[in-house]
């Protein structure tokens, strides 16, 4: 089985936080993918890119910064 290229990963990546669920954020959908991808630093690195990515084109809905260390769940609190 050879590896996913680094481009069709990212494009995944910017799938699956594209077509996320209308009633969760880019912070709480990063969290939940953090969790469940295999401890990959790369992927890892990309999923933190591309939600900071997506972040900014959503600064007028939300102007908290991204909390990586929040577990996944509800949104916190604050």
């Amino acid at each position: 089985m050879r590896p996913t290229p680094a481009t069709e990963r990212e494009q995944a990546l910017r799938w699956l936080l594209a077509t996320r669920r209308p009633d969760l954020s880019i912070e709480q959908t990063v969290r939940v993918l953090c969790r469940v991808l295999t401890p990959d630093h790369a992927t890892l690195q990309t999923l933190q890119r591309i939600a900071r990515e997506q972040e900014a084109k959503e600064t007028a809905e939300s102007k908290r910064p991204l909390n990586w260390r929040t577990p996944p769940g509800l949104p916190p609190r604050g």
